[in-house]
């Protein structure tokens, strides 16, 4: 593969800001390799992203194009031009499908980073793209306001694939500049890697509740609904007993694993002050979302996705330099 240019990293550094809103911020705390290596993995999981959100199509086109991004990220230049320009078709004011448009550029980058870093962001897309296809593309076979998920079991099961193994994928990365005192811990900090990811999806599944429901995407379980007799499209419009038992019960499950982020920081060394921060700050701005949420009268049926204020992000963000993890948790 072509080796990447100036204008390469410069499209890789200035489109991050406009696909994200909180990680463009934590990504202050990561520079040198480390920096280019977690900045360009997000950028190739932000593009899977946009070809399960943001670019809908058959079942069989689905997997294509997550069959396209596989093979682009195991090498193959041609699929990767032949992605980006059918994206480049419908990306006019939709960020997200310009970065698909520009994935050359970001293999580019990809393909200049150490070859550990690759091996683990690799491996973390193909679980990524199989867990997205799957259920993308089941969906597109269903009638129209259907439940996305069917079960509790296929709600942890996409939460590991969109969320849990990039918690792992970050863990291998930080596994090379900052090694764990010794294998056990080694394998606990993996193995407590996934809730990390798993707490901060399950908070923008609630969060994003008002704002994918009314777009056809239902991510409550079918099994939970049929508990309280609920339709997907009965979560949003009016308040309803059963839309808030299962809100409090998505918000439940959210902070079970937001509680156990502080054991998960434990096993990175103290003088890893930016990893750790980089780790604690989505965890903090997930559960101060999720008090932020609650204190909205008409959350989650109402128009609203609950969203902090940039302020309040930094406010919370420079809090968590002067006390424990856990305190930090507790006061958001």
């Amino acid at each position: 593969m072509q080796a990447p240019n100036r204008e390469d990293h410069r499209f890789c550094r200035d489109i991050l800001p406009r696909v994200s809103r909180t990680f463009a911020i934590n990504m202050r705390l990561m520079g040198g390799s480390l920096g280019d290596s977690v900045r360009t993995a997000y950028l190739l999981c932000r593009s899977a992203d946009a070809l399960e959100d943001s670019w809908r199509g058959d079942a069989g086109e689905i997997r294509d194009r997550f069959g396209g991004l596989v093979a682009a990220i195991d090498g193959q230049e041609a699929a990767a031009r032949q992605l980006a320009s059918r994206a480049a078709r419908s990306a006019a004011g939709r960020p997200d499908l310009e970065l698909v448009a520009h994935l050359p550029e970001v293999l580019r980058v990809f393909g200049a980073l150490p070859a550990l870093d690759r091996e683990a962001i690799a491996e973390c897309l193909r679980v990524m793209c199989f867990g997205m296809s799957r259920f993308a593309a089941r969906a597109a076979e269903r009638p129209p306001a259907s439940a996305y998920l069917d079960t509790e079991g296929e709600l942890r099961a996409y939460c590991y694939a969109v969320a849990g193994c990039v918690g792992v994928m970050l863990t291998r990365l930080f596994a090379g500049r900052v090694p764990a005192k010794d294998p056990p811990a080694e394998a606990r900090r993996l193995a407590l890697a996934p809730v990390v990811g798993e707490a901060l999806q399950l908070t923008n599944i609630l969060l994003d509740w008002p704002v994918d429901i009314r777009r056809g995407r239902c991510f409550v379980p079918a099994a939970w609904l049929a508990e309280h007799g609920l339709a997907p499209g009965d979560l949003v419009g009016r308040d309803d007993p059963g839309v808030r038992a299962l809100s409090a019960r998505l918000e439940s499950w959210a902070r079970e694993s937001l509680a156990r982020v502080p054991e998960y920081l434990t096993l990175i060394p103290p003088t890893a002050v930016r990893i750790r921060l980089f780790c604690l700050w989505p965890a903090v701005w997930a559960a101060g979302s999720l008090a932020h949420a609650r204190r909205d009268p008409e959350f989650p049926w109402g128009t609203r996705r609950p969203r902090l204020p940039r302020a309040e992000l930094w406010r919370r963000a420079i809090g968590c330099m002067f006390v424990r993890p856990e305190a930090a948790l507790r006061e958001a």
